[in-house]
């Protein structure tokens, strides 16, 4: 059976929890998963400092899991360390954000993005610019309450969201949106029969992609150049000299 790390670069477990019970929900037992959560940083990225911590918790959480994996999910919309991790790992790395907009690009027509938190606006258009996708584009609706919050927010949430929804299809001409962040996960279902289009669930469409990337060949350990370091955790400080996971990480 494949093993996916599913890494949440929040510190929330809470959330880890329900990622996790999403995703097996999900694969229905196909796929094996083993989950961390970020050991330090924003308990919820809402902004480029809490965004760039998490990059150096990702890679931290890495080192410290319990191995060998067949593939790694970094499950926050962000992606943050996800390049650096992909040029690390021998096994496909995907992210929230990368995989779930792939898929919505793939499709006929433009899409849009919903998501919590104004300080994502700037980071989502240049991650998109990144991807090249921007003609693709029809959006970025941000509401004011970040995920976590939303997450919590039961009907009204769900009224919220689906309104900012339906005024990407109406107003931007989206023909999909897809529903960015970890605390967004699962709404798409819930909103689905009040918006005018096909709602993606970020979260989801990054399950799929990853089952999609364990089809392929498995890659050789990539080449690791010698780096002095201080500072760093002696899990992370062993991993980038030697590749090896250095703990039993408990979450």
């Amino acid at each position: 059976m494949s093993r996916l790390l599913l890494i949440n670069p929040n510190t929330d477990t809470d959330m880890t929890h329900r990622m996790v019970a999403h995703a097996r929900a999900q694969f229905a037992g196909a796929i094996a998963i083993e989950a961390v959560t970020a050991r330090f940083g924003a308990r919820y990225l809402t902004n480029r400092v809490s965004v760039t911590i998490a990059g150096h918790a990702v890679l931290d959480a890495l080192a410290c899991a319990r191995g060998p994996f067949d593939g790694v999910l970094v499950a926050c919309f962000g992606d943050p360390g996800r390049e650096a991790l992909a040029s690390l790992c021998p096994v496909p790395v995907a992210g929230m954000a990368q995989a779930s907009l792939a898929r919505a690009a793939r499709l006929p027509g433009r899409f849009s993005i919903v998501t919590g938190g104004p300080e994502w606006k700037p980071m989502l258009v240049e991650l998109v610019q990144a991807m090249g996708l921007s003609a693709r584009l029809a959006s970025i609706r941000i509401l004011p309450a970040a995920g976590n919050v939303l997450a919590q927010g039961g009907a009204a949430a769900c009224r919220e969201i689906a309104r900012a929804c339906n005024e990407a299809v109406q107003e931007d001409g989206a023909a999909r949106v897809v529903l960015g962040g970890a605390g967004l996960a699962g709404f798409a279902a819930r909103i689905a029969p009040d918006v005018a289009a096909p709602v993606m669930c970020s979260l989801h469409e990054s399950l799929s992609e990853v089952l999609d990337l364990l089809s392929r060949p498995a890659s050789s350990m990539r080449h690791r150049d010698s780096m002095e370091t201080v500072g760093l955790s002696p899990e992370l400080q062993r991993y980038l000299a030697s590749g090896a996971p250095a703990c039993t990480y408990q979450d």
